[in-house]
């Protein structure tokens, strides 16, 4: 049966799949987001220092290193993670000018100027101990560079640098003569286009601001939030909600930010609600709540990364996904799936998108049934931070449920048998890959 439904996805889903991939824009964005995966790779290792969840730890770390180090160990979090969206709009834009033989360099920086043009600019002040008030100036919102902005950043890396070739190509360009340097004269070209450009997203940023949304990312995260919230705790909901933030993961958005961003505000009432049910010694009333996601479905990380990672030390041959998976444990342990999303990658990749939303979906409507049929407790209402490991994390959000530690061991056997065959024919790609690369230098 496993061996006949690798053959199915080598000779029926494999040629699709590179088809689709083998598109310019999705080209672009696999090969242009593979920019942030060493920085994310760095940042994963400083979350999971920032964040151990053992208590008395930041204690401790403060104790050696002085009061408030504890806090510091995120700063690389915040040159890496925070700037996912800076990088990508500019590598994006320039693998798909490169594409067109056109200045991949200034199609960048026209594309990087338009989306920080998009982002909101805040003026802060700051109170002082002494009462005073000091002006930090006006300021760009991090969520919008990292992550929870990649979603703009891809879509004005698209629409800039189309507009871009085709003024270029067009011929619409300032020329210099022969006689000056290369790199003035693409400067010089750059200006027409580069004009347009800057002028339709300082329009787009108006036509927003005249809106109730104000700005671009509030009105994506609105629109998609908005209507899972009606529905975010039934069954249903639950349903739409993982396909809809793996979905998004699966394209290089951070569907987490951009979904929960509005659907936090059903589940933390939901996780009080059973809070307080427990205190007051009453039936839990909510099986969906924040820790039901945390804790549960998205067991080492979107997309139950940890499955993923064992997959390949399973079957991997690949010296590419050998070396990731090392690189990706440690990580994937602490909940932190960025190194293997972006690394494999997922991200524009038709063939492991498939298991990597079906995994989150396969364990979602496994905890939601084991709840509902009281197989297993229901999350407790306990705020469980989301990096402690499974199962701990799984035996502490049910209030010391050890039905609730099997669970999650079974969650991320599932995982690992729906991740097998299509990592196995990804692998093998990739190793038919090397082996091209060693014959052509030998």
């Amino acid at each position: 049966m496993g061996n006949k439904f690798i053959d199915f996805l080598e000779r029926k889903i494999m040629p699709k799949a590179a088809k689709i991939a083998g598109q310019r824009h999705i080209r672009a964005l696999r090969d242009g987001l593979a920019i942030t995966m060493p920085l994310i790779i760095i940042g994963s290792i400083f979350m999971i220092l920032g964040n151990v969840p053992i208590a008395g730890y930041n204690d401790f770390i403060n104790s050696i290193f002085g009061d408030g180090f504890a806090a510091k160990i995120l700063y690389p979090v915040r040159v890496t993670f925070d700037i996912v969206a800076i990088l990508s709009v500019f590598s994006v834009s320039y693998q798909i000018a490169k594409d067109k033989d056109v200045d991949g360099v200034s199609a960048g920086a026209v594309a990087l100027a338009s989306f920080l043009l998009l982002i909101p600019v805040l003026t802060v002040n700051s109170k002082l101990a002494d009462g005073s008030t000091l002006n930090l100036g006006r300021v760009w919102q991090t969520t919008n560079l990292g992550a929870g902005g990649l979603i703009v950043a891809i879509f004005t890396a698209i629409i800039s640098t189309e507009i871009f070739i085709y003024v270029i190509k067009k011929n619409w360009v300032i020329k210099m003569p022969e006689s000056v340097p290369p790199a003035v004269s693409k400067s010089f070209a750059a200006i027409t286009p580069g004009l347009i450009i800057i002028t339709l997203f300082f329009f787009i940023r108006l036509g927003f601001e005249a809106t109730t949304y104000g700005n671009v990312f509030n009105f994506i995260t609105k629109f998609v939030g908005s209507p899972l919230s009606k529905v975010g705790l039934s069954f249903g909901g639950m349903i739409a909600t993982i396909f809809l933030y793996m979905f998004f993961w699966s394209l290089g958005i951070h569907g987490t930010r951009v979904v929960f961003g509005v659907m936090d505000s059903v589940l933390l009432p939901a996780m009080d609600q059973n809070r307080l049910a427990l205190e007051a010694g009453q039936a839990l009333p909510n099986i969906v709540t924040k820790q039901f996601y945390d804790n549960f479905v998205n067991i080492g990380g979107c997309g139950a990364a940890i499955g993923l990672v064992i997959a390949i030390f399973i079957v991997g041959r690949s010296q590419q996904l050998k070396t990731l998976s090392r690189l990706a444990i440690a990580p994937a342990i602490f909940n932190i799936s960025e190194p293997i999303i972006f690394g494999v990658p997922i991200v524009m990749n038709p063939i492991m998108m498939i298991p990597f939303v079906l995994s989150n979906l396969s364990i979602g409507i496994l905890t939601y049934a084991a709840m509902a049929f009281n197989l297993v407790s229901k999350p407790a209402g306990l705020a469980i931070p989301w990096t402690v490991p499974a199962p701990i994390s799984g035996f502490l959000a049910t209030n010391g449920d050890f039905r609730a530690v099997i669970l999650q061991v079974i969650a991320i056997a599932l995982s690992v048998l729906i991740y097998l065959p299509f990592v196995k024919v990804w692998d093998k790609q990739k190793v038919e890959e090397e082996n091209m690369l060693i014959e052509a230098e030998a």
